[in-house]
């Protein structure tokens, strides 16, 4: 297929986009560059984060796992990678005509312990995503990045993401403890987010204490055990779950709640679970009950979009998910993504699926969602 919708890309943010862009007040503490012997790496309010992506795309089908590397430096980063020109000419090249652009170093922004600067940092990179897309904003939709630790702020910030052409907004996929998504404080978000039309994304990586800039946290370079990804689901199906048992589906019908990078075939037993805890045990204190006939698999079908890359399983129990929820996406430009394999990747993938809803899969949903004109983006 030639007119692929990648629902999950990335850019490689350039080493001055917040020492340019984040407001005066925070520029010393702003995520910058520092060249270090093994490479490049970012650090945010004085603690080590990561090195640049974007450096080894498509490695992973030549070379073997041991031969890869999270080091680089930023000159050695792919010009397509941080150039919107370039970035489309590329992805058009892998059969990809639109992407939902999110960003790579900015992810960990999420950890940032003072809220202050967390939410200054995440302003400056919208600025830079609105401006990247609006090279072509036909066939890059980008998505804004708000910090909820304050929802009146988060919804100024929404508005203003709205205002600069974005057409989603991401939010941590780990909020605090005390302040999980059951929480009535996040009811103005909600809201927002539906009058705006603005999708919200939970994206691997984004939890507000995970992978934290903090000095008390363990570094992004020191520390990560093999859990740290293979575990990563467990956050996003925490944080529906507390959306769905908690009526913020049924009091915001029209809310779109999105688990990106997440992959997919964690969810039908996690559906299973959910609807035999509401029918098959007993009720305890408070738990809410839902209109006659409604399950929480309901709300997760209506509500939840599911952004995946090459989750083979996923695709077999699709019948369990519904396939209008279900969006793949490449990963461009990080190592795992399916580049320059997309056509090949998502044929072998996708090989049994009837081609209507194939089709929806790889290009209609995202299209529907994010509001690409497929005509336009196919000349």
């Amino acid at each position: 297929m030639d007119d692929m919708i990648s629902s999950d890309s990335h850019i490689v943010e350039p080493p001055d986009l917040w020492t340019d862009r984040i407001d005066a007040a925070y520029r010393d503490r702003a995520p910058r560059v520092v060249r270090e012997d093994e490479g490049d790496f970012w650090y945010i309010d004085g603690q080590k984060s990561m090195s640049f992506l974007g450096v080894q795309t498509g490695d992973r089908f030549e070379k073997d796992a041991t031969e890869l590397t999270t080091l680089a430096r930023f000159e050695d980063v792919r010009p397509a990678a941080y150039d919107p020109a370039r970035y489309i000419e590329e992805n058009r090249r892998d059969g990809i005509v639109g992407s939902v652009v999110y960003p790579s170093e900015a992810l960990l922004a999420y950890s940032i312990p003072d809220s202050d600067l967390c939410s200054a940092t995440m302003r400056a990179y919208n600025d830079f995503i609105a401006e990247f897309c609006s090279h072509d904003a036909a066939r890059l939709k980008g998505i804004g990045l708000v910090n909820v630790d304050d929802p009146s702020d988060a919804v100024t910030e929404m508005k203003r993401v709205r205002d600069i052409g974005l057409e989603g907004i991401m939010i941590t996929v780990l909020p605090p403890a005390d302040r999980a998504y059951d929480h009535p404080m996040y009811e103005d978000v909600w809201a927002a987010a539906v009058d705006l039309d603005l999708p919200i994304s939970m994206h691997v990586a984004t939890g507000r204490t995970l992978l934290s800039a903090s000095p008390t946290q363990t570094s992004v370079q020191k520390g990560v055990t093999e859990a740290a990804f293979y575990l990563q689901d467990h956050f996003v199906r925490k944080s529906i779950g507390e959306m769905i048992f908690s009526g913020v589906f049924q009091r915001h019908p029209r809310l779109r709640i999105g688990s990106i990078e997440h992959e997919i075939c964690w969810a039908p037993f996690f559906l299973f679970q959910a609807d035999y805890l509401y029918t098959d045990r007993p009720v305890r204190g408070d738990w809410l009950r839902f209109p006659d006939g409604i399950l929480p698999s309901d709300y997760f079908r209506e509500n939840v979009f599911m952004s995946f890359q090459e989750d083979r399983v996923g695709i077999r129990v699709r019948d369990v998910l519904g396939d209008r929820s279900l969006m793949w996406g490449s990963d461009y430009p990080h190592t795992e993504s399916t580049f320059p394999r997309s056509r090949e990747i998502t044929s072998e993938i996708l090989e049994d699926v009837p081609a209507e809803e194939r089709n929806r899969i790889l290009r209609d949903n995202a299209a529907g969602l994010y509001g690409f004109d497929l005509d336009a983006i196919r000349s």
